[in-house]
């Protein structure tokens, strides 16, 4: 859901934080408050481009963020999203969105504090929120989105899922298919041959990268280890001054005199033996130094090696172990190469089955879909009726298009498909008296669609996974019993979702589980708006000035508060009635 929004500079808003909660938010204020600015800021965090003259005048810059929670059912979604494009999801799955303007029109958008592109914010944006008076923001306006609602709402996701599968499967047995019939197969089987052999030559199971690098890394400095070596061997051996010649006649002293006192004989012992262990060294270095001065020849087999290592790397795979993995899976393609006239008939009669299953599937799915589509028109021409747009129409047009290559269900027509079956569809919608329907994408926005949506996401309000939904203008042209039964679908849509509305109706901010007043101020001759959250008795004081004149005080504040007293008693209804 939508948590938290910051607006600074932008139009009369100076500076101002809106938090949210779930459930009915419902904003009210005077003509030109600004009400509409907080659908446009959300709008720009959506992807929207900036509109001319939008930086407050005398500032150089604005700024609109906004801190999203992702519910369950969106968090997946959004977090592969990011991780996609390599930002880190918080790990309390908080997500800010955030856009900076300058002068001159440049902006820079953000998501996590990561910049990103205005296509990423659409992106993102889209599972996120919908944003109903703004038609290019709207989900219900995608094909492919209307598809998964209809299918979503008849309880068909799993039926779709399944025919997903069969149709997975026969691609990839159409393109093993392809590959084994193909006429270049027996020169690419010799060339899997040669790259087996190749890596076999290499004998790569019986050696190992990191102690030959070290021993490579040992013998290229053989020149300075076999001098030290012999510096060390002289100074514990090699001459007159060595360590062992000093041993050797600090003991004929401590011979001489260890008669006079036996005490200096464990001295002596020591000494003998210190001087077996520096003459030991002093030959292991020597040797040492003998080995390394003779392993030039050892060198240049290491490079080699690791350069064979290197080019086998570069052309089948980043490491040894996958360098393996690619033989192993080459030796396996080979065999199955070697009998791919028994694998092509096989995969024909593989094929055909599931292709036959397929037809079967996406059959059975387009009948149960178009029954649902019927429902669902139905349900939604009966949630319009209820809020004042009997004379409008809904209808969902599922089409079909032939094709010889496709699925062939019953009496033989085959038909062009793909993993979500046989069926093109299509929300289609006539919004006056007379009018041929037509593609939702294809209405003007305003009131009336956004109460044409209304009707849409309440008879969708479990199918439809979009956490957060914005209602702007939709009180236009409702009145009366319309504008309570708007009232009481936003409110029992709101046990579902998220909702937004920026509203004039005290029938239908009675229903309200957060009221929001857009307050415009005048300080030193300039405007400034700013939003202030009214509770209890302010509640009332709202409603009663949204009612009427403030010369019926007293009968409008009573009218307000029975509208509150009804919506608490309606909204309790419904939340039993969704909790049983």
């Amino acid at each position: 859901m939508l948590g938290e929004l910051h607006i600074k500079n932008f139009a009369v808003i100076k500076d101002m934080t809106v938090n949210f909660v779930p459930g009915l938010n419902v904003i009210s204020g005077e003509e030109g408050s600004g009400k509409s600015l907080l659908v446009d800021a959300l709008s720009l965090l959506m992807g929207a481009r900036a509109p001319q003259g939008m930086i407050r005048n005398g500032a150089k810059s604005a700024r609109v963020e906004a801190i999203f929670w992702p519910d369950d059912k969106t968090a997946s979604t959004v977090n592969a999203i990011l991780e996609e494009n390599s930002i880190e999801p918080d790990e309390s799955g908080m997500l800010v969105v955030s856009r900076d303007f300058q002068e001159g029109g440049k902006s820079v958008a953000r998501v996590n504090n990561r910049a990103m592109p205005l296509s990423f914010l659409r992106q993102v944006g889209r599972h996120l929120v919908d944003i109903h008076g703004q038609m290019e923001y709207l989900s219900l306006l995608d094909p492919g989105n209307q598809l998964t609602l209809v299918d979503a709402y008849g309880g068909l996701l799993e039926k779709r899922k399944n025919l997903h599968n069969v149709i997975d499967r026969l691609r990839a047995d159409e393109r093993e298919l392809a590959a084994v019939g193909s006429g270049e197969k027996e020169s690419y089987g010799e060339l899997l041959q040669f790259q087996v052999e190749e890596i076999e030559r290499a004998k790569l199971e019986e050696l190992n990268e990191d102690e030959l690098m070290a021993e490579r890394d040992v013998l290229r400095r053989a020149g300075a280890i076999c001098e030290g070596c012999l510096n060390s061997y002289s100074n514990l051996y090699g001459d007159d001054r060595s360590a062992s010649v000093l041993i050797h006649k600090t003991l004929t002293d401590l011979r001489s005199i260890c008669s006079l006192d036996p005490a200096l004989m464990r001295f002596r012992e020591k000494l003998e033996s210190d001087l077996i262990s520096i003459e030991e060294t002093a030959s292991e270095l020597r040797d040492y130094s003998e080995k390394i001065e003779s392993s030039q020849g050892r060198l240049e087999e290491i490079e080699q090696r690791l350069d064979l290592i290197s080019s086998l790397k570069r052309k089948y795979g980043k490491s040894i172990e996958a360098v393996l993995e690619f033989r192993d899976r080459a030796l396996k393609e080979i065999e199955e190469m070697q009998g791919r006239q028994e694998r092509a008939a096989f995969l024909e009669s593989e094929r055909l089955n599931l292709k036959a299953e397929a037809a079967k599937l996406a059959e059975e799915l387009s009948l149960e879909r178009r029954h649902a589509a019927e429902q669902l028109a139905r349900y939604v021409n009966e949630e319009l009726a209820e809020i004042g747009l009997e004379w409008s129409r809904f209808d969902v047009a599922l089409t079909r298009k032939e094709d010889p290559d496709g699925l062939c269900i019953a009496g033989n027509k085959c038909f062009a498909f793909t993993a979500e079956g046989i069926d093109r569809l299509e929300f289609q919608v006539a919004t006056n008296p007379g009018e041929p329907v037509r593609p939702m994408a294809a209405i003007a926005s305003g009131g009336e669609t956004s109460r044409l949506v209304l009707a849409i996401k309440s008879a969708l309000k479990i199918a439809d996974p979009i956490p957060s939904l914005i209602f702007d203008e939709i009180d236009m042209g409702v009145g009366g019993r319309s504008a309570e039964s708007v009232g009481r679908k936003l409110a029992t849509l709101s046990s579902f979702h998220q909702v937004i509305c920026i509203t004039h109706l005290p029938q239908i901010a009675c229903f309200s589980d957060a009221h929001l007043k857009m307050v415009k101020e005048i300080d030193g001759g300039r405007a400034s708006s700013h939003v202030e959250l009214i509770e209890g008795q302010n509640r009332i004081k709202e409603l009663a000035v949204m009612l009427g004149s403030e010369r019926n005080g007293n009968v409008m504040l009573k009218g307000a508060e029975a509208l509150v007293r009804n919506a608490e008693k309606w909204k309790n209804g419904v939340r039993e009635l969704i909790a049983a």
